[in-house]
């Protein structure tokens, strides 16, 4: 089984980042940019983070679920 536990400096690492993507996205608001412009960076943002540093409990779920929904068929 996958080992869910992140370290507190992982998870504070990804608060920060989270945190900087939030104060990045305000100041393309305050600059103007369109709605789409700020979700598509947001959306990407957000995706390299986890592409990135990882959850693992997250991950542990999503393989879980992927296994218990295979064994249905």
């Amino acid at each position: 089984m996958l080992n869910t536990t992140d370290s507190q400096e992982k998870k504070m690492a990804r608060a920060v980042a989270l945190k900087a993507i939030e104060q990045t996205a305000g100041d393309l608001a305050a600059s103007g940019g369109s709605p789409l412009d700020i979700q598509t960076f947001v959306a990407g943002a957000k995706r390299e983070l986890a592409h990135e540093a990882g959850d693992r409990q997250k991950m542990g779920l999503a393989a879980k679920a992927a296994y218990d929904y295979n064994k249905l068929k």
